[in-house]
């Protein structure tokens, strides 16, 4: 994937034009959103996290009784990458999505590329009425700055049952998994060993590609998504594995423990598809939910979003303290650099 901006310049003249026609007007404001809002009275939300239907009920009830609003809110909570390809086969036509999440950078960059995602300007529209959305709209990279707007940071440990193992018996490390002690007792993300990408920024592609063969070598038990090994380790199919602080915290009898080496740290934002079929409510709902909006979410499950007083900060102080390195995506082109190194993941994986 080229980098955004690098794709900016070699458009043509007249699409630039284009582009800069569609954008949303600047001058668009908070009071002007919420009267298209009232007039839409409809939301479709597609956002895979936070992931419990209370949660989605109790957002919704606390978004309408924020605003004065009606709105019938469907919430499904599907993988934004599910969602994405769903728009790119869909562009052209009338949309079907409002609100999209929890995508990373990846995600957003593949519709950023085809105009389905374009800047907003958040903070000049909502900043005076929620003041903490800057929270949301700052840490985004600069390449997709406006873009979208980040609810969490989605942080990779070690899941363990709690009925199974003791916390002191887990192992501290991703490598420590890697040793006959543990072949076959531990589950993976089976999309590219996922997140053994982030590894590259510290290891290098090299030892990367080792550590993903390395993996494989010792059997585990590959499961369809972060979720899909958190139930793993929940009904007791393996002992530990590779999950993330939210989605462990969704599971009653699942610890979690953040890596004493590396610590992977990934984005989880909020967007607003062009062409979404109620664009006012659709704004309105993300830059709340991205700011007012988390403590409802907090408040039935833990989002952390780093540097924001979640419970997920002191862990990270106490790792950090001990000599840990948190490894993440700094600008678009680390994220291409890891997308070409899940490639190569997946190449692995099929030999």
């Amino acid at each position: 994937m080229q980098n955004l901006s690098t794709v900016r310049s070699i458009l043509p003249l007249s699409a630039l034009a284009l582009t800069m026609l569609t954008m949303p007007a600047a001058s668009q404001t908070f009071d002007e959103v919420l009267a298209g809002a009232r007039a839409e009275g409809q939301l479709f939300v597609l956002v895979s996290s936070p992931g419990r239907p209370e949660t989605h009920a109790a957002v919704a009830s606390a978004f309408n009784e924020r605003f004065g609003l009606d709105t019938t809110i469907e919430w499904t909570a599907t993988s934004p990458v599910q969602t994405g390809s769903r728009l790119i086969a869909e562009q052209g036509v009338e949309g079907s999505v409002d609100v999209i999440g929890a995508g990373g950078n990846q995600e957003m960059a593949v519709l950023a590329e085809r105009d389905i995602l374009l800047p907003y300007p958040w903070a000049d529209v909502f900043g005076a009425e929620l003041p903490g959305i800057a929270a949301a709209v700052d840490p985004v990279i600069e390449d997709l700055q406006g873009m979208g707007l980040l609810i969490g940071h989605n942080i990779y440990g070690m899941g363990y049952n709690q009925d199974l193992i003791a916390p002191e018996d887990v192992p501290a490390t991703f490598a420590e998994l890697l040793t006959p002690e543990w072949t076959g007792q531990f589950a993976v993300n089976a999309f590219s060993l996922n997140p053994t990408d982030y590894y590259s920024f510290a290891l290098g592609e090299e030892a990367t590609l080792e550590m993903a063969r390395a993996i494989l070598d010792n059997e585990p038990v590959l499961e369809r998504g972060t979720g899909a090994v958190t139930r793993a380790i929940s009904v007791g199919q393996v002992p530990v594995g590779i999950s993330s602080f939210h989605q462990a915290g969704r599971v009653e009898n699942v610890g979690f423990r953040m890596f004493a080496d590396y610590i992977p740290v990934g984005v989880l934002h909020v967007y607003v598809p062009e062409g979404a079929p109620n664009p006012n409510t659709a704004r309105l709902f993300a830059a709340w939910f991205a700011s007012e909006g988390m403590a409802i979410v907090n408040a039935h499950e833990q989002m952390p979003r780093l540097g924001d007083g979640s419970p997920a900060d002191p862990m990270l102080d106490e790792m950090l303290a001990g000599g840990a390195q948190v490894i993440k995506e700094d600008a678009l082109s680390d994220t291409n650099s890891a997308a070409e190194i899940r490639r190569m993941i997946s190449e692995i994986m099929t030999e």
